[in-house]
């Protein structure tokens, strides 16, 4: 037990005693649930405050407007030249995991039944902010291979945290990537040479199927295997009752992209007064929506301290569904999982409090 409390230990005091601000490259799907939102939002006040600098924001999924919805919350905090990619040929495709076809980005926006389901939120940003942002078709952006490489090869040796929120495609095409005329290392030294910590928002505990490591399980089974650094695991059983998102959305003032998606997809609290039983079943509560994605922003911006534990161990895929389980290991196993300290709602109060944050320097 004394060796997992000094790595936990020096997990969070890397971040708690650097004088610099923590560099992060964010990586997410944007495909049908708003937690993305969230946690971006959360990344970008953090970054207002001086707390990290975002080095990128990356799409992990393919054929959608994720990286066009990106684009306009990056415009929205006033940093619409952040670095931007996408998975090519391979991974998550359309409006939704499964989806046979893409997100056609000339298609009139229908309602939430047109075919975009949970994509339809994204595809709305689009529509409601033209302008703010560069790529409608994440199809259309650059490789995420070529981003991750190029940002990662201008950085110092160790100082990169990668945050992902979404499926572990880019990570494993990343692992997999050659010697170019951008590095002489393939992606896997790459890593281990400026990666100093991934946090992952993905897999169930103790055992069973995530939505991030399940609809990509062999890039996330390749992924756990080979990765080289550290990994903190904010899995799904933290975040499923720590709820955040209904102060933005109930916020009085003008709209914004941020607030657009909350407001548009929390029900109200009388619906959850009527049958909250049913509504966190879905993981809604009366602070908001999950939130399983801004809890990994925590993490990988402020560190392990002041808000949680942590359990040391190893998450591994194991057969071809999809399914993860984790393997306690208190002396040598190489990920952390995050378990509860301060109050979930406690918790919930301090990611409401970042989310919403008035940009330092917002897009217009």
């Amino acid at each position: 037990m004394k060796k997992a409390a000094v790595l936990i230990s020096c997990v969070s005091v890397a971040f708690v005693a650097a004088a610099a601000p923590v560099k992060v490259i964010f990586d997410t799907d944007m495909l049908t649930d708003f937690d993305d939102v969230g946690a971006l939002a959360c990344l970008h006040a953090l970054a207002d405050a001086g707390e990290c600098e975002i080095l990128a924001t990356i799409s992990s999924t393919r054929g959608n407007a994720s990286v066009g919805a990106i684009e306009v919350i990056n415009h929205y905090y006033g940093r619409s030249g952040l670095p931007v990619g996408a998975p090519k040929g391979m991974g998550v495709m359309g409006a939704h995991p499964g989806a046979k076809a893409k997100v056609d980005p000339k298609a009139p926006l229908e309602g939430r039944s047109g075919g975009d389901g949970g994509h339809y939120k994204y595809r709305k940003l689009l529509a409601d902010y033209p302008g703010w942002y560069r790529h409608a078709d994440a199809d259309d952006a650059p490789d995420a291979n070529e981003t991750y490489r190029r940002v990662l090869a201008a950085q110092p040796d160790g100082s990169v945290t990668i945050c992902s929120v979404g499926f572990l495609t880019n990570m494993r095409r990343l692992l997999e990537t050659k010697p170019d005329a951008i590095s002489p290392l393939d992606g896997k030294a790459l890593v281990a040479k400026k990666v100093k910590l991934w946090v992952a928002m993905a897999c169930r505990y103790p055992y069973g199927q995530e939505y991030n490591s399940r609809w990509d399980y062999e890039s996330s089974r390749i992924a756990f295997e080979n990765w080289p650094t550290p990994i903190v695991f904010s899995d799904w059983q933290y975040g499923r009752d720590c709820f955040a998102g209904r102060a933005i959305a109930e916020q009085e003032g003008p709209r914004n992209p941020v607030k657009d998606v909350f407001a548009g997809n929390i029900p109200s609290r009388d619906e959850i007064r009527k049958d909250s039983h049913k509504w966190l079943r879905s993981a809604f509560g009366m602070g908001g929506r999950a939130s399983w994605d801004e809890t990994a922003v925590l993490v990988a911006v402020r560190g392990i301290e002041p808000y949680f534990n942590a359990e040391r161990g190893t998450y591994r895929m194991v057969g071809n569904k999809g399914d993860d389980k984790w393997y306690p290991d208190a002396e040598k196993g190489p990920h952390l999982r995050i378990t509860e300290k301060l109050s979930k709602a406690e918790v919930g109060r301090v990611i409401d409090g970042l989310i919403t944050r008035k940009p330092l320097h917002g897009g217009r």
